[in-house]
């Protein structure tokens, strides 16, 4: 019998990866996609590919019990960049919460739960970012509730090099540039592929939660391969297309807290000294890629570079 999952986000990065990989499995899973517009182009190649696309806002409870009304698992993740978030930042909690009440009320069974570690506590409520704290005020909720639940850390993620434009090569000087706000060049990041494995982790909690529920319930999973630094990126895209490039640290990304959390990877990291890739994602048998990986399959096309 198959399993109905709900992904949340579906047309965007992570929900989306999460939502296509499934779809993959139709043998074993059924997709509804969650979004505020099920007529945009990604829905509906979402729902070309065999999910049902479902209209859902997560600040509205009455949506999110119906949506969520038959499903066994669901993929929560909330987005501080929404606008309807940036405007109200403590809107981004209110959602998650709304997310936990209605997996509760609907008896799902394993919620998959995308989120970030609280900046006050890794910074001594110095480096404050309302992008992490909306999201682990949500985890301590999930505990309150007893949901039953995965959390997922995320690390940085490659493929805003693409959707942030940080990255592009210039054919005239023939390199590759590279601008990013904050960051310096020997920071070192802890990266996440998400196309490949934020989905392939989500779908080994759900392939293992029947199995291994005690042991992964309430569990931290770090998704990220490696700590690595901008310049790090840059000698893999010289690797892997041949081409030089140059770093170049922009003042500000124009949001304050973006800012904020920035100069917290400068100065202390995301993860402390965990070592990463997660020995307990390598046990639920998923083997992350690395940044050879992401610049070979997605950045090098992006560019327009042919690979070695």
């Amino acid at each position: 019998m198959t399993r109905l999952i709900a992904v949340c986000g579906a047309t965007g990065n992570q929900g989306g990866s999460v939502a296509k990989l499934l779809l993959e499995h139709q043998d074993k899973y059924r997709v509804r996609a969650l979004t505020r517009n099920p007529d945009s182009p990604a829905a509906q190649k979402l729902a070309e590919l065999g999910a049902e696309v479902v209209k859902a806002d997560l600040s509205i409870p009455e949506d999110l019990q119906q949506a969520l009304r038959g499903c066994w698992g669901v993929f929560g993740v909330t987005n501080f960049y929404d606008t309807k978030i940036k405007d109200d930042p403590s809107s981004e909690e209110r959602q998650g919460k709304n997310l936990v009440d209605a997996a509760m009320a609907n008896g799902v069974e394993c919620f998959v739960w995308s989120t970030l570690p609280s900046s006050h506590q890794i910074s001594g409520g110095r480096l404050v970012s309302r992008i992490y704290e909306g999201k682990h005020h949500v985890d301590d909720y999930i505990r309150e509730k007893r949901c039953p639940a995965v959390f997922l850390y995320t690390g940085n993620f490659y493929e805003n090099m693409i959707f942030r434009s940080h990255m592009r090569y210039n054919r005239e000087l023939d390199r590759v540039e590279f601008h990013q706000p904050v960051i310096k060049p020997d920071t070192k990041l802890a990266m996440l592929y998400v196309q490949r494995d934020l989905s392939a982790v989500t779908k080994a909690v759900f392939d293992n939660w029947d199995s291994r529920k005690e042991e992964l319930n309430h569990q931290y999973l770090y998704v990220a391969n490696a700590r690595v630094t901008p310049l790090d990126i840059l000698a893999s895209v010289k690797k892997v297309t041949g081409k030089d490039g140059i770093y170049e640290v922009l003042p500000s990304t124009g949001v304050p807290d973006r800012d904020i959390m920035f100069q917290l990877y400068n100065e202390m990291g995301m993860y402390g000294s965990k070592e990463l890739p997660d020995e307990n994602i390598l046990k639920l048998g998923v083997e992350m890629h690395g940044i050879d990986d992401f610049v070979r399959e997605m950045l090098a096309p992006h560019l327009g570079l042919p690979v070695l």
